[in-house]
């Protein structure tokens, strides 16, 4: 996904387009959170698709949906894989880790972009039928976002049409804008710029409806937000954990076994 910043927390005001989404109906209807777990990761270096690398043992798809599947306001969850991969995630994740709430797996694109495309246009008839109100787009990637986050994110884009976790870029970074011949444009202050992550969260209707407006234009987005952005949303921006990184190279696996050990020590201290 994208790293390009958007706006801080508390930045901007919805929209007309975001505040009609979620009529009285729509703000009753149901969660769905859609896991991209299609991509290779090329850059991990590994033999298999790097969602199914072991962390202590469990597979690193497991962890981010369970993170899904304890958050109280998911009712519901999809997962896109790689069409190679779709029987190998529902036989050895889906149901050999009783994941209950996974309710469809569908077959990814070639591109993140056309991977969402899908799955919207799988969930078109319960989208327009408004029993879904509120989509979130999720790195399977990414396993450790804290459930609490996931409810808090849903609330917002309830009350705004769209919303994204972010991480804030350190204070001590200097970021430079850099033009097309490779020269220094501008020096973007560090507190105004943040690391967009995921999950994403959005008003169903509304996404459903700039993706079909990509579609006729040949758009594709880095992430889901620009892609809602650019059909005239506004996407407000929720802090988000420093855990909730990609996990992307070798080293980005270690720091994810860090993390999954401590989480167990926890776990186990608070029985």
């Amino acid at each position: 996904m994208s790293s390009e910043p958007h706006a801080p927390p508390g930045h901007g005001a919805p929209t007309h387009e975001n505040m009609s989404a979620f009529s009285e109906d729509t703000q009753k209807a149901g969660t769905v959170a859609v896991i991209l777990c299609a991509g290779q990761g090329t850059r991990m270096g590994a033999t298999q698709n790097k969602v199914f690398l072991p962390l202590l043992g469990k597979p690193l798809l497991v962890y981010t949906i369970e993170a899904f599947q304890r958050a109280r306001t998911v009712d519901e969850i999809v997962l896109v894989a790689h069409p190679d991969e779709v029987d190998f995630c529902r036989e050895e994740i889906v149901r050999k880790y009783g994941l209950v709430r996974v309710r469809h797996i569908f077959a990814g694109g070639a591109s993140r972009h056309q991977s969402e495309q899908r799955a919207l246009e799988a969930l078109r008839g319960r989208i327009e039928g408004g029993e879904i109100g509120v989509i979130l787009v999720h790195d399977g990637a990414r396993p450790f976002v804290p459930p609490v986050e996931i409810d808090a994110l849903i609330r917002l884009a309830r009350e705004e049409g769209g919303a994204l976790l972010a991480s804030a870029v350190a204070a001590d970074e200097t970021i430079a804008r850099v033009d097309e011949n490779g020269c220094v444009a501008a020096i973007l202050p560090a507190h105004d710029l943040w690391r967009a992550q995921t999950p994403q969260a959005f008003a169903a209707p509304t996404l459903l409806a700039a993706y079909d407006a990509a579609r006729a234009d040949g758009f594709e987005g880095t992430d889901t937000a620009a892609t809602f952005e650019r059909a005239g949303n506004t996407v407000r921006v929720l802090a988000g954990s420093p855990d909730n990184f990609k996990v992307t190279t070798p080293d980005d696996l270690l720091r994810a076994e860090r993390i999954a050990r401590a989480l167990e020590s926890a776990t186990r201290g608070a029985k």
